[in-house]
């Protein structure tokens, strides 16, 4: 568990020194190598960490295991995490996964958050001209295993 620990902080540091200093581009791929690699790991704290890191990163790579963490994730943290970074995303398939999961997930809190990213995506694309603000992981106060997400975002 320590390792694993010790791996999300590397990760975490390597992914803001990058926004910090503007590593070059093969870094960045490997920065979203070692995110995807994350992702597809049984810990579900580190998935859900790399999900939201790879909707930072608007990694269109990212969208098969995003799509699958929306689908077939187990807590509503890991579905609203992989619905956010979706919306963050922005593709097609992305957009229409996220509206998907409004309308027929079981649980009425992913359904609402997956309908407010949503329309945000459609304000986003409707009205060039209109600022829409980024969902913060503060306002969405989730929790995995007694720890908040949004303690690790500041």
């Amino acid at each position: 568990m320590k390792n694993i620990s010790k791996l999300f902080v590397l990760l975490l540091s390597v992914l803001l020194a990058s926004t910090s200093f503007g590593f070059s581009k093969d870094k960045l791929t490997q920065i979203e190598d070692n995110l995807l690699v994350g992702i597809n790991t049984e810990n579900t704290g580190l998935q859900i960490s790399c999900a939201y890191f790879l909707g930072e990163l608007k990694s269109e790579r990212a969208i098969n295991p995003l799509l699958k963490m929306l689908k077939s994730g187990e807590t509503e943290e890991e579905r609203i995490i992989a619905a956010l970074s979706l919306s963050k995303i922005q593709t097609d398939k992305a957009i229409f996964a996220v509206k998907q999961r409004a309308r027929f997930d079981d649980s009425e809190r992913v359904q609402r958050l997956c309908g407010l990213f949503y329309n945000c995506c459609m304000a986003r694309q409707q009205k060039a001209d209109v600022i829409v603000e980024p969902f913060q992981v503060v306002n969405l106060n989730l929790e995995f295993n007694g720890m908040r997400l949004a303690d690790f975002a500041n």
